[in-house]
């Protein structure tokens, strides 16, 4: 038996060990798994006590909607900060990806040459963000930054900051149309997070993604391909904003050249809020949907109460900080719970040698002629 398991098999718990227990229930479980669900349903029975129209089918059909592209990308982005790394430009990729697919199904007539066109660019702005990352060396917050801005220039460059209409009207399927009750778009998202979700838990490569981000040097003496698994990250991020591309385009109908303005913070806001770590190696796919549905809850409830757009942004950018400020607080529970073990540990160690030498000097007892 481990010096823990005898810790933990000494005795009745005195009442410091369950406080050093309960700690690291609250450090590494409750912390970490049900806060955001439990704000999340309790801002769903607010609003739903509040608003009459808050629960209707409809309107939770168009919470998802709206939801929808930002989840998918926040979806992908989750691994190149997971990574420890940063991508500024999913939302101005996710302008471009419109205009661009736009513009060829409108010439074309053709929805499937869409769709790998919206494929295509995304993956295409995914690469060479990360080539620029690891081949270059350049960090990350001005790779993106600039691939941001140059994607805004090509956006609007192709369409004159007009938007680009003529796209065939079947591609509003994919977000009016139902399957099973769900519609298309939503379909979408499923697939993307239930794939994301398999690689990040599932996969060699998911456990490589948290090693890089949590000690990128321990990870290159581990011969991990440290380089490349932050550019496969960055592609699956474009591939991810192709495909939030797609979405928006057949929401709306159109190339959107100033869409996504704040896709890329909301998104990033998205990841933190749901509990991951921003500065990489430690997080889940799981809690990025949590976040992803707290944001678009809490948008929509706004929404409905008719709160200024402005002011939505204040208590969204608000609830950013506050979540930032909650991950403040599960780091110092997680260091007492880590320290809280360390001390049973090494109070099991220092018992083991009494213990053994007591066993010892009981056996020479017994050996000796008469005893």
């Amino acid at each position: 038996m481990s010096a823990r398991d005898q810790t933990q098999h000494a005795g009745p718990l005195s009442g410091e060990a369950i406080r050093r227990r309960l700690d690291r229930i609250k450090g590494e479980g409750w912390g970490d798994v049900l806060f955001v669900p439990a704000v999340l349903l309790a801002l769903i029975l607010y609003l739903s006590s509040v608003n009459e129209f808050f629960a209707t089918e409809l309107n939770v059909t168009n919470i998802f909607l709206q939801a929808a592209t930002l989840a998918i990308v926040a979806f992908g982005l989750s691994f190149v900060i997971f990574a420890g790394e940063l991508d500024l430009s999913v939302g101005a990729g996710v302008a471009l990806v419109s205009v661009v697919a736009s513009t060829v199904m409108r010439d074309t007539g053709s929805i499937p040459l869409g769709v790998l066109t919206c494929v295509g660019v995304g993956a295409g702005i995914g690469l060479i963000n990360g080539l620029i990352v690891t081949k270059l060396k350049v960090p990350s917050f001005i790779a993106t930054f600039g691939m941001l801005t140059i994607c805004q220039g090509i956006a609007l460059a192709m369409t004159d900051g007009a938007v680009v209409s003529g796209v065939p009207s079947s591609l509003g399927n994919l977000a009016n149309e139902s399957f099973l009750g769900i519609r298309w778009a939503l379909w979408l998202v499923i697939a993307v997070f239930a794939a994301l979700f398999f690689v990040q838990t599932q996969t060699s490569f998911g456990v490589r993604v948290f090693a890089v981000g949590g000690n990128r040097e321990a990870s290159r003496l581990s011969a991990i391909p440290v380089d490349r698994v932050i550019l496969l990250c960055f592609v699956i991020t474009g591939i991810c904003v192709g495909l939030g591309g797609l979405v928006l385009t057949s929401r709306v109908q159109s190339g959107q050249p100033n869409a996504g303005g704040l896709l890329a913070l909301t998104a990033i806001a998205a990841i933190v809020v749901g509990g991951n770590n921003l500065l990489g190696g430690r997080g889940s796919i799981s809690r990025t949907l949590w976040g992803v549905l707290l944001l678009a809850v809490l948008e929509n409830g706004l929404q409905l109460e008719g709160v200024n757009d402005d002011v939505q942004r204040i208590v969204i950018g608000a609830v950013f900080i506050a979540a930032a400020s909650v991950e403040f607080f599960r780091r110092r529970l997680r260091r007492r719970a880590r320290a809280a073990e360390e001390a049973e540990l090494v109070a099991a160690a220092e018992a083991a040698p009494a213990v053994g030498a007591s066993a010892s000097e009981s056996t020479k007892r017994r050996s000796k002629p008469g005893s």
